[in-house]
């Protein structure tokens, strides 16, 4: 009598053989075409997750695609730019299969479409040629015009496909890099210091501008405030003269008045700080201010 392990082990294989000759597996991220005698229709796609069943070729005949989104990269190449300086770039585009039979049916194979899609992808330098060099590389983000470059390319290859009817969609082209050739990198600096050399003209040219507006408008508050000081100093002065033309007036009504006025005056300015002065009083004629002195006896005792 067999072994019954063995006799397990054969019915296993051979329903797993079976299973792969009438079952296969779509995944979440696949769809399958499922060809009849090679021949696909519209029932043939199945895009739903699971296991489904088949005849065993050559009467079905099961094909896997993915649905994710595919990136395709170009090499580097030199192109003109408008204004006939050289850049290298490499562009890109993002693909996904949008029509699975379309695409069973005219290229069958990813590989065939990413050759197509290169191909159509070099015509996106041509556009890429149209514009200058400032408008692929400026420190200005407003200035660049790499936005409106990647949706034309993008319209232009969607418009491509559609006539082709590959069953392919072109989610976005781009420009992944762009470099300048040593030609151009000299060009691009004496450009850039030119650039540079004018802005540092301009700043200084504003800024000796706007130095000479704060020197005149400083020299204008200074002239306004002078002539203001002027005016009322003057004014001060007149207010002085005629006061003291007042003053001078009453004193001329009683002159010894007015002198012995100001000697008290003069008194009072000297001796304000506790000074000591010991004169002689003929010298200073104070007793002059009192009244008229008595006469200095003679030699002889009389009366001169």
């Amino acid at each position: 009598m067999k072994n019954p392990f063995t006799i397990l082990v054969g019915c296993l294989l051979a329903v797993v053989l079976l299973s792969r000759m009438f079952l296969y597996q779509v995944r979440y991220d696949q769809v399958a075409i499922r060809t009849l005698f090679d021949k696909a229709d519209a029932d043939s796609v199945e895009d739903t997750p699971g296991l489904k069943w088949r005849l065993p070729w050559p009467v079905h005949e099961v094909t896997h695609y993915s649905k994710r989104l595919q990136l395709l990269e170009d090499r580097l190449e030199e192109l003109q730019t408008a204004d006939g300086k050289s850049v290298i770039v490499r562009t890109y585009l993002t693909w996904r299969i949008a029509d699975p039979l379309a695409f069973y049916v005219t290229l069958k194979d990813p590989a065939e479409a990413r050759r197509q899609l290169a191909s159509q992808l070099r015509e996106v330098r041509g556009i890429i040629s149209g514009y200058r060099l400032d408008e692929l590389v400026n420190e200005n983000r407003e200035k660049l015009a790499l936005d409106a470059i990647e949706t034309r390319a993008r319209e232009a290859l969607q418009r491509s496909l559609a006539d082709a009817g590959f069953g392919l969609q072109v989610e976005s082209v781009g420009v992944s890099r762009i470099l300048l050739p040593e030609s151009t990198t000299a060009k691009v600096f004496e450009t850039m210091i030119a650039t540079r050399e004018r802005l540092a003209e301009n700043a200084l040219q504003e800024g000796q501008a706007q130095a000479s507006a704060i020197r005149s408008e400083a020299e204008s508050g200074r002239d306004r405030i002078l002539a203001f000081a002027e005016r009322r100093a003057q004014a001060i002065r007149s207010q002085g003269d005629r006061e003291a033309s007042r003053e001078y007036a009453d004193f001329a009504r009683n002159e010894e008045f007015a002198i012995f006025l100001r000697r008290l005056e003069a008194l009072e300015k000297m001796l304000k700080h506790n000074t000591t002065f010991v004169l002689s009083a003929e010298s200073l004629g104070i007793l002059d201010w009192l009244g008229p002195r008595p006469a200095a006896p003679t030699a002889g005792g009389g009366k001169p």
